[in-house]
Protein backbone atom coordinates (compact mmCIF):
# COMPACT_ATOMS: atom_id res chain seq x y z
CA UNK A 1 0.00 0.00 0.00
CA UNK A 2 1.58 3.65 -1.05
CA UNK A 3 0.81 6.19 1.58
CA UNK A 4 -0.22 8.67 -1.95
CA UNK A 5 -1.21 7.59 -5.28
CA UNK A 6 1.50 8.00 -8.24
CA UNK A 7 1.71 11.91 -10.08
CA UNK A 8 1.98 15.27 -9.38
CA UNK A 9 0.65 16.99 -6.42
CA UNK A 10 -1.58 19.20 -7.05
CA UNK A 11 -1.26 22.85 -7.28
CA UNK A 12 -3.25 25.83 -5.60
CA UNK A 13 -2.62 29.34 -5.49
CA UNK A 14 -4.31 31.24 -2.40
CA UNK A 15 -3.46 34.52 -3.34
CA UNK A 16 -5.08 34.25 -7.29
CA UNK A 17 -6.66 31.29 -6.12
CA UNK A 18 -5.87 29.72 -9.00
CA UNK A 19 -6.08 25.53 -8.94
CA UNK A 20 -7.95 23.54 -6.64
CA UNK A 21 -8.30 24.41 -3.25
CA UNK A 22 -6.88 22.29 -0.57
CA UNK A 23 -9.63 19.62 0.98
CA UNK A 24 -10.04 19.34 4.43
CA UNK A 25 -8.27 15.92 4.73
CA UNK A 26 -5.01 14.54 5.43
CA UNK A 27 -1.90 14.96 3.22
CA UNK A 28 1.92 16.14 2.39
CA UNK A 29 2.00 19.66 0.91
CA UNK A 30 5.02 21.63 -0.55
CA UNK A 31 4.85 25.43 -0.40
CA UNK A 32 7.11 26.01 -4.09
CA UNK A 33 8.45 29.84 -4.48
CA UNK A 34 7.55 30.77 -7.93
CA UNK A 35 9.89 32.76 -8.61
CA UNK A 36 13.19 30.35 -8.75
CA UNK A 37 10.57 27.18 -8.86
CA UNK A 38 12.48 25.86 -5.54
CA UNK A 39 9.93 23.74 -3.17
CA UNK A 40 10.90 25.87 -0.19
CA UNK A 41 9.31 24.04 2.70
CA UNK A 42 7.57 20.51 2.74
CA UNK A 43 5.27 19.04 5.53
CA UNK A 44 2.24 16.47 6.51
CA UNK A 45 -1.08 17.18 7.87
CA UNK A 46 -4.32 15.77 9.05
CA UNK A 47 -5.86 18.70 7.59
CA UNK A 48 -4.60 20.12 4.23
CA UNK A 49 -7.06 23.53 3.67
CA UNK A 50 -6.09 23.97 7.68
CA UNK A 51 -2.40 23.98 7.30
CA UNK A 52 -2.23 26.10 4.13
CA UNK A 53 -4.12 28.83 5.73
CA UNK A 54 -1.78 28.94 8.97
CA UNK A 55 1.18 28.66 6.34
CA UNK A 56 -0.22 32.45 4.51
CA UNK A 57 -0.89 33.71 7.94
CA UNK A 58 2.24 33.36 9.17
CA UNK A 59 4.10 34.35 6.08
CA UNK A 60 5.59 31.32 5.09
CA UNK A 61 3.36 30.66 2.39
CA UNK A 62 3.89 34.51 0.45
CA UNK A 63 0.94 36.17 -1.28
CA UNK A 64 0.95 39.11 -3.09
CA UNK A 65 3.35 39.84 -5.73
CA UNK A 66 5.79 37.10 -5.10
CA UNK A 67 3.26 34.43 -4.33
CA UNK A 68 4.24 30.87 -3.60
CA UNK A 69 1.84 28.28 -4.63
CA UNK A 70 0.57 25.46 -2.29
CA UNK A 71 1.17 21.72 -4.25
CA UNK A 72 -0.61 19.27 -1.71
CA UNK A 73 -1.33 15.30 -2.23
CA UNK A 74 -4.49 13.86 -0.23
CA UNK A 75 -3.45 11.03 1.24
CA UNK A 76 -4.86 7.04 1.52
CA UNK A 77 -7.50 7.16 3.44
CA UNK A 78 -5.22 3.47 5.09
CA UNK A 79 -2.56 5.75 5.72
CA UNK A 80 -1.66 7.04 9.25
CA UNK A 81 -0.13 9.69 11.08
CA UNK A 82 3.16 7.50 10.97
CA UNK A 83 3.28 6.36 7.50
CA UNK A 84 3.14 9.95 6.23
CA UNK A 85 5.74 11.03 8.64
CA UNK A 86 8.39 8.91 6.77
CA UNK A 87 7.33 9.87 3.68
CA UNK A 88 7.69 13.63 4.74
CA UNK A 89 10.80 12.86 5.81
CA UNK A 90 12.03 11.15 2.56
CA UNK A 91 10.93 14.28 0.79
CA UNK A 92 12.61 16.40 3.07
CA UNK A 93 15.68 14.27 2.51
CA UNK A 94 14.91 14.78 -1.64
CA UNK A 95 13.95 18.34 -1.74
CA UNK A 96 16.12 19.66 1.50
CA UNK A 97 13.62 22.97 1.39
CA UNK A 98 15.40 25.94 3.18
CA UNK A 99 12.48 26.86 5.12
CA UNK A 100 12.25 23.48 7.30
CA UNK A 101 14.12 23.56 10.37
CA UNK A 102 14.05 19.83 11.37
CA UNK A 103 14.18 16.73 8.81
CA UNK A 104 10.45 15.97 9.50
CA UNK A 105 7.95 14.23 12.05
CA UNK A 106 8.80 16.01 15.02
CA UNK A 107 4.63 18.02 15.33
CA UNK A 108 1.98 16.50 16.95
CA UNK A 109 0.33 13.35 16.08
CA UNK A 110 -2.67 12.91 14.53
CA UNK A 111 -5.58 10.34 15.37
CA UNK A 112 -4.99 8.83 12.36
Amino acid sequence: MGTYKPGRPSKYNPSTKKGKEPPHEAGEYRIRDTSNNQITYVGETNDLKRRMNEHVRSGKCRTGNNADTFEYKEADRRSTSNTRRVHEQQKIKQHNPPLNKSKGGEGRRAKH
